[in-house]
């Protein structure tokens, strides 16, 4: 925020004083010495300065002659060649206060603050009740920041002066800097009383009040200062930054318009006129402002991360990146530039420079708990699930209260499988954030797959409770209904989620679930079909209405929606197992032999698979391979029943019957009930 401390110069003039006799050289220099001085009062400063020169040559020890040339240097802005003819005055005359004094005032336009407080200082010694030396030294303090020693003398120049205004406005102004807000609101307030008509104490207490966020006080504080002074261009610009903390953008706008029209070339106003439009949401004008900003200032970092940002908020990336990067090079510890860029790389999806970009950040500031939580989102797109867990770990440590840092981190042990430790971090996000609508939707994830419907019904209820337009908790809840068995209820549920989501293809896709698991194949399929219009690439669909189809004995229909799924996703294990089914039931053995080996291929340890494969070379009437595959599993599983059967049926059409007994021995060992290896063991024991 723009802020004006002002130094009180008082150029003091030393009269002619001469006592005793006179020489001739004397009276010359003195003559020289009082037309320069006339020259000063008409502001002809070359010509005073070469006759107070004149005076010095005619007599070199002349004090005075050096102090009124310094003096006429200060008004020429030559404060190196003041600086010497006070110094060389001061060799002259050690005592004289005024040389102190206007040597402190210049150093003080140089910005050589130790050296104003030294000037300053030795005055106060030789006249302790010189109230502005004071005043002065105070305000060199301040440019120092020591606003404790800036305090000490403000008070000690109204000790002495209490009616100084200016003393109290800028004591105000040291309070405000060690954040004192009510003190130097109280000194603001004082100087006003005593001059009613300063706008500068006005516009500081306005700062103060902004300082303090009573934003109504501020403005009525600016809103003064230019009633007192209408071109007062930097409280119109501070009133501005008010209104923006306001959120009242067009009076903000019309605030910085103003400064800009008393001060063309404010870069600042430009830049803060332009984050008053982005907010508003005109990105256009606000870009246009912030490039003007940067025409103005080309090395202004800021105003190139304002554009950034708004190029992002457009949507348009490589812009925006392209400022953030100028932003950086200008200024190369720019951390929230970095952060910035790293938000719109993850925009574009090009997570690998969003990790590179928050870890410069984080170097930057170690302390910035987003950075952490957001390169973690990161490393889990990219599936580094270690890492993205170890940066959510940083992020709660710095900021305990992170509730999405919970939430995420609860996300990745839900995808690894351990529950109790995601449903762990959902309690700690739903304590931190009671209204944290993910979090219990999540948690109910984490139930669910634990197997506990009741409780993930619960929390998709109060997702549902917070937000009842969410189609992912009804979506969920349906899914929860479906697990139970209560088919009426889940439909009821993904039908909600079609009433608010027509589009929705997942809940058509559920709603056909659990139209097929109640036996409506004629609905599953219609649901089913709707869902494969919505989103033509889902294998899942495809998969689903394939089962429907069979489950009606339309065995060409369900082996072309397999195949589609299969197309969609070569991967998919239980679509080949279930197209093997159908070619099977075909009587087609085999394709249904191919579909299985490759379930085999991709499961090396499925028995279903080897069993239906044994069970379809049965059917072609090779029963050596028949034998392999059931005896694969048995290998896998030794208690299955079936295996053995179906083994000594095929040892039995080789006609090796001992074998097919030892099989059948072992069915009726698992089940001593089966009728039909008791029958075979009796019939083959007779051959």
């Amino acid at each position: 925020m723009k802020k004006s401390i002002v130094f009180m110069f008082v150029l003091c003039t030393a009269a002619s004083a001469v006592f005793g006799e006179e020489s001739d050289i004397m009276k010359t220099a003195e003559a020289y010495t009082k037309r320069g001085d006339a020259y000063e009062v008409k502001g002809d400063y070359d010509q005073a300065i070469a006759d107070f020169t004149e005076a010095i040559r005619l007599d070199p020890n002349y004090a005075l002659a050096y102090y009124n040339r310094g003096l006429a240097y200060i008004r020429k802005g030559d404060y190196d060649q003041a600086i010497a003819d006070f110094t060389e005055t001061l060799r002259l005359d050690p005592n004289n206060i005024l040389a102190y004094y206007n040597r402190g005032n210049v150093y003080a336009r140089k910005g050589d603050y130790d050296q104003v407080i030294a000037d300053f200082t030795e005055a106060l010694r030789l006249d302790p009740n010189y109230a502005v030396a004071y005043y002065n030294r105070g305000l060199a303090y301040i440019h120092k920041g020591d606003y404790d020693q800036a305090i000490a003398d403000f008070t000690e120049a109204l000790r002495l002066d209490p009616n100084d205004a200016s003393a109290y406005n800028n004591r105000g102004g040291a309070y405000r800097d060690k954040g004192n807000y009510d003190q130097a609101i109280a000194d603001l307030t004082e100087a006003i009383r005593l001059d009613p008509n300063d706008a500068f104490a006005y516009y500081n207490r306005g700062n103060t009040y902004n300082d303090k966020g009573d934003y109504d006080r501020a403005i009525a504080d600016f809103t003064e200062a230019l009633r007192l002074d209408p071109n007062y261009a930097v409280a119109y610009y501070n009133r501005g930054l008010v209104y923006i903390r306001k959120r009242d953008y067009d009076q903000a706008i019309a605030d910085f318009t103003e400064a800009l029209r008393l001060d063309p070339n404010d870069a600042s106003a430009y830049n803060n006129r332009g984050g008053a439009y982005r907010d508003k949401g005109n990105y256009d004008q606000a870009i246009a402002d912030f490039t003007e900003a940067i025409r103005l200032d080309p090395n202004d970092a800021f105003a190139y991360y304002n554009r950034g940002n708004t190029y992002n908020d457009k949507g348009d990336y490589d812009r925006a990146i392209a400022d953030f990067t100028e932003a950086i090079r200008l200024d190369p510890a720019f951390a929230a530039a970095y952060y910035n860029r790293a938000t719109t790389y993850n925009d574009k999806g090009d997570y690998d420079q969003v990790i590179a970009d928050f870890t410069e950040a984080l170097r930057l500031d170690p302390n910035n708990a987003s950075a952490y939580y957001n390169r973690g989102n990161s490393y889990r797109e990219k599936g580094n699930y270690d890492q993205a867990i170890a940066d959510y770990d940083q992020a709660i440590r710095l900021n305990p209260n992170y509730s999405f840092a919970y939430n995420n981190r609860g996300n990745l042990y839900l995808n690894a499988g351990n529950y109790d430790q995601a449903i762990a971090d959902y309690d700690q996000a739903i304590r931190l954030n009671p209204v944290n609508i993910a979090a219990y939707n999540n948690r109910g994830g984490a139930y669910l797959n634990k197997r506990d419907y009741d409780q993930a019904i619960a929390d998709f209820t109060e997702a549902i409770r917070l937000d009842p337009a969410n189609t992912f908790a009804y979506n969920n809840r349906g899914g929860a209904y479906l697990k139970k068995g209560d088919y009426d209820q889940a439909i009821a549920e993904f039908t909600t989620v079609i009433k608010l989501d027509p589009a929705n293809a997942f809940a058509y896709n559920n709603r056909g679930g659990a139209y097929l698991n109640k036996g409506d194949y004629d609905q599953a399929i219609a649901d089913f079909t709707e869902a494969v219009r919505l989103a033509p690439a889902n294998a899942f669909t495809y998969y689903n209405r394939g089962n429907a189809y069979g489950n009606k004995d339309d065995y060409d229909q369900a082996i072309a929606d397999y195949t589609e799924a299969i197309r969609l996703n070569m991967n998919y294990v239980l679509v080949y197992y279930h197209r093997g089914n159908a070619y099977s039931n075909k009587g087609d053995y085999d394709q249904a032999v191919a579909d299985y080996t490759e379930v085999i291929k991709l499961d090396p340890n499925d028995v279903d698979a080897y069993y239906k494969r044994g069970v379809a070379y049965s059917e072609k009437g090779d029963y050596d391979q028949a034998i392999a595959d059931f005896t694969e599993v048995l290998r896998l599983d030794s208690n299955d029943i079936d295996a053995y059967y179906k083994r000594g049926i095929a040892y039995y059409r080789k006609d090796n019957y001992d074998l097919a007994i030892t099989d059948f021995e072992a069915v009726l060992r698992l089940n001593p009930t089966n009728a039909a290896a008791k029958k075979l063991v009796e019939l083959l024991q007779y051959l």
